[in-house]
């Protein structure tokens, strides 16, 4: 919210007042946050009941039950805490009148997909649903306000990834297919390298 407001006083001179979220719904989201720690847990609260900690065997299964627990808390907690930044972008675009529409702004790293939305630059809410992420995403989606532009560093990447795309041979779908398998093939090769 506060990054909404920081991003209409720069390109408004007023930075709105905070009645943009009202229908927010925050004990709901903690609501979400409690759900997935018992979701997660409830293996592991099963499995402490199951042994005894003089056995190695049950110690080793009590090992991987804490570490997958762990493991889907920490991916769990960054898609609630990305989802309820993302919810309040949403929300904002949808009631602040001067928000003409939303660009995507990616990761250091990201998917065919993600680049591909990005490549399109400025899109107006009437033509495209801005809000769509997948699993373990970590991109956004960034106001747009009426006299301003995309910041230089994302026109950039979005000029970058136009002109991949506009290389990529095909049309339509076979295009879009093509695009976001070779985007991903060279993401996979430089994560292998690492």
């Amino acid at each position: 919210m506060k990054y909404h407001q920081a991003a209409r006083k720069a390109a408004t001179g007023d930075a709105g007042d905070d009645d943009l979220w009202e229908s927010r719904d925050i004990a709901a989201e903690a609501g979400k946050a409690k759900v997935s720690y018992y979701v997660h847990t409830a293996p592991l609260r099963e499995e402490v009941k199951r042994g005894r900690l003089d056995d190695p065997e049950f110690l080793k299964s009590l090992d991987d039950a804490m570490e997958s627990a762990g493991r889907n808390l920490a991916l769990d907690a960054g898609r609630l805490a990305e989802s309820g930044g993302r919810d309040a972008l949403a929300e904002a675009r949808e009631n602040d009148a001067d928000v003409i529409g939303w660009y995507r702004k990616t990761d250091a790293d990201p998917c065919g997909f993600c680049a591909m939305l990005a490549s399109r630059g400025a899109a107006y809410s009437k033509f495209m649903e801005p809000d769509q992420f997948h699993k373990g995403c970590h991109c956004q989606t960034l106001p747009l306000f009426r006299g301003l532009e995309i910041p230089t560093e994302d026109a950039s990447k979005r000029d970058e990834y136009l002109a991949r795309f506009k290389a990529t041979p095909g049309s339509g779908r076979d295009q879009v297919r093509a695009f976001q398998d070779a985007f991903n093939a060279e993401r996979k090769e430089r994560r292998d390298e690492q």
